[in-house]
């Protein structure tokens, strides 16, 4: 044995330092085999493990899925339940504020005949011009005639326009405030002409003004389709009450008809309709829109967008029909 020992030693001894490198690279490559051998072991013993697991945690997930769903579905019924909570409280308010809120209607005549020409005027007063049923406006106007022609030029330009009266009654239970616009005014007003206070039961006279020039009532009916706004004039009335948690109503009204008709079927010529029943003449009235003080400002097309839409698309919407409607 100890001559082995001895025979190994000088065996050693006489390699060179080529031999030595393949010695150590050889035993590196036995303990990278034995390591890789022994992490094989152990990766067969975890993925036996794992698929132990698998159906295990695969039921989990299924489970937690289910719960989330579960969840998801509580979330939609209670955002459901607070919607229909709310609405029934927002209708339960809106009813208390209707029982104690004025209502008022409107009720109006046929546009007066003939209509007023105008010839210091070539479109409705703006901003702090004379208003239109200024006693001043009513005595410079002349009353229109049939008889009278208006062939296409400066003439046409002038101011056509109409007065009606309507009454305002508050059937509600509490007073209201009531504000006409710029072209309306209260008949028996002492300073204030377009707002007074109207108590349950009474009853406030009033009278509107409006009009075209010529020109835009003879385009009225030489082009009637899409529904021509120059052949109409609007008029919004404004009802609120004193109240913190109340109401605003809008009573909006239109006057409208084609009281220019050409002569000899040309429009080269127009004239004032022979009968009021020729130009169609009246007034209406929408039904009431009312909002509430608690749901804020809200701003809803007007009743007759929808009617005018197309030609406006086609035309433009004026300045001046924005303004008497904002």
């Amino acid at each position: 044995m100890r001559a082995f020992w001895d025979a190994l030693v000088a065996s050693i001894d006489r390699l060179t330092l080529a031999e030595w490198i393949q010695i150590v690279s050889a035993m590196g490559a036995v303990a990278a085999a034995v390591a890789a051998a022994s992490a094989a072991r152990s990766g067969r013993g975890a993925a036996r493990t794992a698929a132990k697991q698998l159906p295990e945690l695969q039921k989990q997930v299924e489970l937690n899925a289910a719960q989330a769903k579960s969840v998801d579905e509580q979330v939609v019924l209670a955002q459901e339940m607070l919607k229909a909570t709310t609405a029934a409280v927002r209708e339960a308010a809106r009813a208390r504020t209707d029982e104690r809120a004025p209502l008022v209607v409107a009720l109006f005549e046929t546009p007066q005949w003939p209509p007023l020409i105008d010839a210091t005027r070539d479109r409705m007063p703006y901003g702090n011009e004379l208003r239109l049923l200024d006693h001043r406006s009513v005595e410079q106007a002349e009353a229109a005639s049939p008889g009278r022609l208006f062939a296409r030029g400066a003439e046409r330009n002038r101011l056509m326009w109409f007065q009606t009266r309507g009454v305002l009654i508050n059937e509600g239970a509490t007073t209201a405030r009531v504000r006409l616009d710029e072209e309306a005014q209260f008949v028996e007003a002492t300073a204030a002409k377009r707002e007074r206070l109207l108590r349950p039961g009474e009853v406030a006279l009033f009278e509107w003004g409006a009009g075209h020039t010529i020109a835009e009532w003879a385009v009225a009916r030489e082009k009637p389709d899409p529904p021509n706004p120059l052949g109409a004039c609007f008029l919004t009335i404004t009802v609120f009450d004193s109240f913190e948690h109340g109401i605003f109503d809008h009573i909006h009204a239109v006057m409208s008809g084609r009281p220019i008709v050409p002569v000899d079927d040309s429009f080269d010529e127009v004239r004032l309709a022979s009968r009021e029943s020729e130009a169609e003449m009246g007034v209406t009235v929408f039904p009431t829109r009312r909002t509430y003080r608690s749901d804020g400002v809200r701003r809803e097309p007007l009743p007759w967008d929808g009617t005018y839409a197309a030609w406006w698309r086609e035309n433009g919407r004026r300045a001046t029909e924005l303004a008497k409607n904002t």
